[in-house]
C-alpha cells in the first residue's frame, strides 16, 4: 500500500495513526519519501507530488495507493501525469474531496479501480469512517443499505457505473481536458460548508456544460449548507436540488454519509450501483 500526498500539506500526527491502522489492516504500507513535504498549503511542489505519484503507479509491488488527505492540489498535476503508460496498470486508489480530479480521470483513462473512502489521516479514528462498506469493497465484494423514505428526491429505478464525488472538484474540471463524461453513469455528488446559492451555482455549472446529459440517476451525499445571511433569504437546499435535477427523470436520492462527514460510507468509483427507491434499497458493487 502506497501513501502519497497530492493536495495540502499534511501533519505527522493524524497521518502516523492513519498508518498504524493501515498495518493493523494487515497492509504492507510504503509511504512517499516527501508526503509530510510542505510548499506554503501544498504537500511539496507540483512536480514532486506528481513525481510521487507516478512513481507509486508505477512501482510492481505497490498494488494500491492510499491519499494522505485532501484539501485542494490534486488538480494540479493532472497535466504531469503519464496517462498513457499508466492505463496499462489496474492499482486500487483510494481517497475523496480533492482526490475527486484524480479518480475522475483515472477511472476514464486507466484500468484502476477506484474508492471514494476515508484519506489515510482520518482512518486512526474509527468514527470518521464506516468500517463495514470499507472493508467490503476492500475485499472485492458489494455491500446494500436501505433508504430512508424522506431522502427520496425523486423516484425510480437505475443501475450503472459511479461517477463524480465533490462537487466543486467536478465543476472546477468543466470546460478542462479532464472534464468527464457522465452520460450512462450513476452521479455521485457531496459538498459541505458552501451556502445554498453556491451549490446552485456550481450546479448550474454543471448543467450548463451538459455534464447532466443521459445520467441515469443522481446520488448525494453529504450537502450541508450554512445559513450565514438575513438578505436577501437563504433558498432551502431541497429545494435548490429538487428544482434542478427534477427535469431529468431520473432518480434522486439524498442524505448518503458519503464524504465529509464521521461514518462516511466508502462508495466504489467505476463500481455499479443499483438503485430501488419503491424498495428504499441502494446496492453498491465494485
Amino acid at each position: 500500500m502506497g501513501v502519497v500526498a497530492t493536495g495540502f500539506a499534511v501533519r505527522e500526527p493524524p497521518l502516523a495513526a492513519g498508518v498504524r491502522r493501515l498495518r493493523q489492516m494487515g497492509f504492507a504500507v510504503r509511504l512517499g519519501e516527501h508526503v509530510l513535504a510542505r510548499d506554503g498549503y501544498l504537500a511539496g511542489d507540483d512536480a514532486t507530488r506528481a513525481g510521487e505519484l507516478i512513481a507509486m503507479l508505477e512501482e510492481p509491488d505497490v498494488r494500491a495507493v492510499w491519499f494522505a488527505r485532501g484539501g485542494y492540489g490534486s488538480a494540479r498535476i493532472l497535466e504531469r501525469l503519464p496517462w498513457s503508460e499508466l492505463a496499462r496498470g489496474d492499482k486500487l486508489l483510494v481517497g475523496y474531496s480533492d482526490v475527486t480530479a484524480l479518480l475522475s480521470a483515472a477511472v476514464e483513462r486507466t484500468r484502476s479501480r477506484c474508492l471514494y473512502g476515508p484519506v489515510v489521516a482520518e482512518l486512526g479514528w474509527s468514527t470518521a469512517y464506516d468500517a463495514a462498506s470499507l472493508r467490503a469493497l476492500l475485499g472485492g465484494r458489494g455491500f446494500e443499505r436501505r433508504v430512508r423514505a424522506r431522502d427520496v428526491v425523486l423516484p425510480g429505478r437505475a443501475r450503472g457505473p459511479i461517477a463524480g464525488g465533490n462537487l466543486t472538484l467536478l465543476a472546477s474540471l468543466c470546460g478542462t481536458a479532464f472534464q468527464p463524461d457522465l452520460r450512462g453513469k450513476v452521479l455521485l455528488l457531496e459538498e459541505v460548508g458552501e451556502e445554498a446559492y453556491r451549490i446552485d451555482r456550481l450546479l448550474t455549472q454543471l448543467h450548463l456544460a451538459g455534464c447532466f446529459a443521459g445520467i441515469r440517476a443522481v446520488l448525494l451525499g453529504a450537502m450541508r449548507a450554512p445559513r450565514r445571511r438575513r438578505f436577501p433569504p437563504d433558498r432551502r437546499l431541497d429545494e435548490v436540488l429538487t428544482e434542478r435535477f427534477a427535469a431529468l427523470g431520473v432518480p434522486v436520492v439524498r442524505g448518503l454519509p458519503v464524504g465529509h462527514v464521521p461514518g462516511k460510507w466508502t462508495l466504489p468509483i467505476g463500481g455499479q450501483a443499483e438503485i430501488d427507491c419503491a424498495a428504499r434499497r441502494l446496492r453498491f458493487a465494485p
